[in-house]
């Protein structure tokens, strides 16, 4: 065997750059969340879009698209085992987070964003043109004044507020028997003391997003009759 061959042998193969479309999957293959080859796409389309409009409308503190893929997306996608029901309420969700992507991978799923911020809502209103996302509704308004005439079976937030003004802020919005979806960081022992008084049960669950080294957590509140 000659020098150069030995070097080949115990070199350490180089890791192989992946495209977004490929961490895309490689992301979601490993949180078990079905996908088409057209919501591979969009979701691209998505990123690249936010980006773009993040510019100049500061939507959000994260300007690097892969950084935007684990922070965003991924986090966005780690509730899976809990979007259950025919229908999302999405609010204050600010880009789209977590409504849009899953009215991206779920079409069959009806998702309404709430979100009062004009700038945000305007950006949503135009990624869900641009990606021709039928089961996607922008509603540009603060949940208090939000009356919709059909309630929703779920109700989520991801960056909105504390756990108190998200129940009590969407309490009319919300199903018979339906479930507040809560997405924090570390679990918000303090907050968790409201829903005590309120009577409102509810249950912890760590959620577990690729390429984020970050404490998440899901609190799901049952409405009640």
């Amino acid at each position: 065997m000659n020098e150069a061959q030995q070097l080949q042998k115990i070199e350490p193969e180089a890791e192989v750059e992946l495209s977004l479309e490929q961490r895309i999957m490689r992301g979601l293959d490993a949180q078990d969340v079905p996908y088409g080859e057209q919501a591979i796409s969009k979701l691209v389309e998505y990123l690249h879009l936010l980006q773009e409009w993040n510019k100049t409308h500061n939507l959000t503190a994260v300007d690097d698209i892969e950084e935007m893929l684990s922070v965003h997306v991924f986090d966005s996608t780690s509730i899976k085992p809990y979007i259950k029901g025919p229908d999302l309420l999405d609010v204050g969700s600010g880009a789209g987070l977590p409504g849009m992507i899953w009215a991206i991978l779920s079409p069959a799923l009806q998702v309404t964003s709430v979100e009062s911020r004009n700038k945000k809502a305007q950006f949503q209103m135009y990624a869900a043109n641009k990606l021709k996302l039928k089961n996607f509704t922008v509603e540009n308004i603060r949940i208090e004044d939000y009356q919709p005439k059909d309630k929703f079976a779920m109700v989520v937030a991801r960056a909105f507020a504390d756990i108190e003004t998200f129940v009590q802020g969407s309490r009319q919005a919300i199903a018979p028997n339906g479930r507040w979806l809560a997405m924090k960081g570390a679990i918000p022992h303090d907050e968790l003391k409201i829903l005590k008084k309120l009577n409102l049960k509810y249950d912890t669950f760590a959620l577990k997003v690729p390429e984020l080294d970050a404490d998440r957590n899901l609190i799901v509140i049952q409405a009640g009759k």
